[in-house]
């Protein structure tokens, strides 16, 4: 069976991304980008917040039940072996962004590791699998991460294992400290690259949308949580706030879990 042809729609909406991304690379490499201005036009910046019941919610996820997650308090920490390194902890000519975003994923992909090992109780079945980065042919090493000054890279993606579904979540990390008026040059890099290389494939040729979610880590030992899709020419994002993680913040951990495991929102395609 011969592979399905890409619509002339689609192949403009993929140019102006590619246009897009060339623009924002050719910024200064620590530029940041004001949330909300006009300064790039292809660029709608939209409010969001991570709770289910509010209209600015994540469009295209949805939140695991936190009744199935553990709360990473003191005594799971005791159970696990687990320690969350604060800022204060880290030694003053070590607390480069990197290393605080660092010590934020240490802490965050051990706990998310306990819930992907055991067997999930139903209603609260993993849809989501690791892409294998470095045995694929559509995301480069040479595009996800820099590796010159300001560093940022991914952590982890995840792929809906299964279905008409082109979502995608990732963790990553920029070596910047970062406000809530503005995105770094490197957030939006990775979001358009994983975006383009997702569209690449075979499996979403007849995808026109392609969401992605990622969990951003920068200094000082903060983050946040960004919606991002395509809109004809345009992407539309939607950042977070800035959580504070310099201290342990139970909550914040363990919500930010439930949006890393909650499933699609609905198709974004017909292929099965």
């Amino acid at each position: 069976m011969s592979a399905p042809l890409e619509c002339p729609k689609r192949k403009e909406m993929r140019k102006a991304l590619r246009s897009l991304e060339n623009h924002i690379k050719a910024l200064e490499p620590d530029h940041q980008i004001e949330i909300g201005s006009a300064e790039i036009d292809q660029i709608r910046f939209l409010p969001m917040v991570l709770d289910e019941s509010s209209e600015d919610r994540p469009a295209f996820f949805t939140l695991l039940d936190g009744t199935y997650l553990p709360t990473p308090n003191d005594q799971y920490d005791q159970e696990h072996e687990e320690e969350y390194l604060p800022h204060d902890s880290i030694s003053e000519e070590c607390r480069d962004p990197r290393t605080c975003a660092q010590a934020i994923d240490i802490y965050w992909s051990k706990y998310l590791s306990h819930y992907s090992v055991i067997d999930q109780p139903p209603g609260g079945e993993i849809v989501w699998s690791s892409i294998p980065l470095f045995r694929s042919s559509v995301y480069k090493e040479k595009v996800l991460w820099r590796h010159n000054y300001p560093e940022f890279g991914l952590y982890d993606i995840q792929q809906v294992t299964e279905g008409p579904y082109a979502h995608l979540k990732a963790t990553i990390y920029n070596n910047l400290n970062a406000d809530d008026g503005h995105l770094l040059q490197g957030e939006m890099l990775l979001i358009l690259r994983l975006m383009l290389a997702h569209m690449r494939r075979s499996r979403y040729i007849d995808h026109m949308v392609v969401p992605v979610m990622v969990f951003s880590l920068m200094g000082p030992q903060h983050a946040r949580v960004i919606e991002a899709y395509p809109e004809g020419h345009t992407i539309v994002v939607r950042p977070t706030k800035l959580y504070d993680l310099r201290t342990k913040d139970e909550a914040t951990l363990k919500l930010f879990a439930q949006w890393y495991f909650g499933e699609p929102r609905a198709p974004t395609g017909t292929s099965q």
